[in-house]
């Protein structure tokens, strides 16, 4: 039995170009590293960014605004260089009609999105090129974009939850100020480490186009839609009968699918995560956002072991998403006092929650491309356009309840002592 196993992983292996898989992995990478690179910050972030614990949201709008290889070639060098520049400028402020903002932060943060944002109709539609099984490598490292920055902002650290520390001067009232400890590495070393992999992410596309081994995994889409490696002296397992049907009302659905995701996990959600888990204390958000960044590209992982699942198993997880995605909104209204708050069973719930939505959201938008990814039209664009819509609404919707409807309350553990 085990000799039968070695033989079919051998197989597998013989039918693929590892060499691709590392390049189209390290290019999808490249999609979101920049974004996500900043948000993993956030928990460092809003204790000294004039905008508070509504940055995050200000941050989400960014990301929303919005074919070729040089395009890609100019964005993923412009994603490096900001970041890098982003080091050293990520705590400068300006003043603007009178507040404080972070300019720098917020301006570099828009060049990085606009990677991330035309990643979905620009980079995916562009693996169409290749194989089909080296659309999971990308989708893989998309993921990893996510993954890798939050395992090294886990390593980092935020040195603790906040002492409040009597800053009382003379002749005035008791006045207590929270106090963050210093994690293990700065933020700018942090964003240097980004940057580095984001030239590497550039130097992989630049070996997608150029290597031999890369060009010989090319397909070419003939008349009859028949897909066809562009090297001639491939094995024929390498030739992919099309033969792709979807009703309408399916297809449709999944789109939707796909934008009620992307509202919830690109636009809403990381919007109030600050104000939902915060209230738990610092660690507890910082864990949030590091353990649940890993969700995703982890659940992603499954698509390398696993038959991808039919729409009714996707609308299922669906219903799931939507109710843990109701149970953090509740808590984020209900800041600066949230149920089971000072708890370890409401740090874990709240934990929990959110790392279960992110795999679950990674999964589905992971099962969605899969079903798309053999269409001989556009499918993988429309996913793209769907990806951008729910999340350009998502943002849109949250920015205004959260900077001009108040509908949120910040936590400060500082007020409370002196209140006690």
């Amino acid at each position: 039995m085990n000799n039968k196993r070695q033989n079919m992983l051998s197989q597998k292996l013989s039918n693929r170009r590892l060499l691709v898989d590392l390049l189209a992995l390290m290019f999808g990478l490249g999609a979101w590293i920049g974004v996500n690179g900043i948000y993993v910050q956030l928990p460092l972030l809003v204790n000294e960014a004039p905008e508070g614990w509504s940055l995050p949201a200000h941050m989400v709008i960014y990301n929303k605004w919005s074919c070729d290889k040089y395009i890609t070639y100019v964005l993923l060098a412009a994603g490096a260089m900001s970041t890098f520049i982003l080091a050293f400028l990520y705590d400068k402020t300006t003043v603007i009609f009178g507040n404080k903002h972070s300019t720098a932060l917020l301006s570099l943060m828009f060049v990085t999105a606009i990677v991330g944002c035309t990643s979905s109709v620009l980079f995916m539609p562009y693996m169409r090129n290749y194989r089909e099984i080296y659309l999971v490598s990308y989708l893989v490292g998309e993921g990893l974009s996510g993954f890798v920055p939050s395992l090294v902002a886990l390593i980092q650290g935020v040195g603790g939850n906040p002492e409040c520390l009597n800053s009382t001067k003379p002749g005035s009232n008791v006045e207590l100020t929270p106090y963050y400890p210093e994690p293990r590495f700065s933020s700018q070393t942090f964003f240097i480490f980004i940057g580095t992999l984001l030239f590497l992410c550039f130097l992989a596309f630049l070996g997608l186009n150029n290597l031999s081994v890369a060009i010989g995994e090319r397909v070419k889409h003939s008349a009859n839609m028949e897909t066809l490696p562009t090297d001639t002296r491939a094995p024929p397992s390498y030739k992919t009968n099309s033969g792709w049907a979807m009703s309408k009302q399916v297809y449709s659905y999944l789109l939707i699918m796909m934008g009620m995701v992307c509202f919830l996990g690109n636009g809403t959600l990381p919007s109030i995560q600050s104000y939902s888990c915060l209230p738990y204390g610092n660690v507890a958000y910082h864990l949030t956002v590091t353990l649940s960044s890993m969700a995703g590209p982890l659940a992603m992982c499954l698509g390398f072991v696993i038959k991808m699942p039919e729409v009714n198993f996707l609308s299922g997880l669906m219903v799931i998403v939507i109710a843990l995605s109701s149970f953090v909104c509740f808590l984020a209204i209900e800041s600066p006092t949230p149920p089971l708050q000072n708890t370890w069973l409401g740090e874990f719930l709240v934990v929990l929650s959110w790392i279960l939505i992110s795999g679950l959201i990674g999964f589905i938008k992971l099962g969605i491309t899969t079903l798309f990814r053999p269409d001989p039209g556009r499918g993988l664009y429309y996913t793209g356009v769907a990806t951008q819509i729910g999340s350009l609404i998502g943002a849109i919707i949250t920015f205004v309840l959260v900077n001009h409807a108040k509908l949120f309350h910040s936590y400060s553990p500082c007020l409370l002592v002196a209140a006690n």
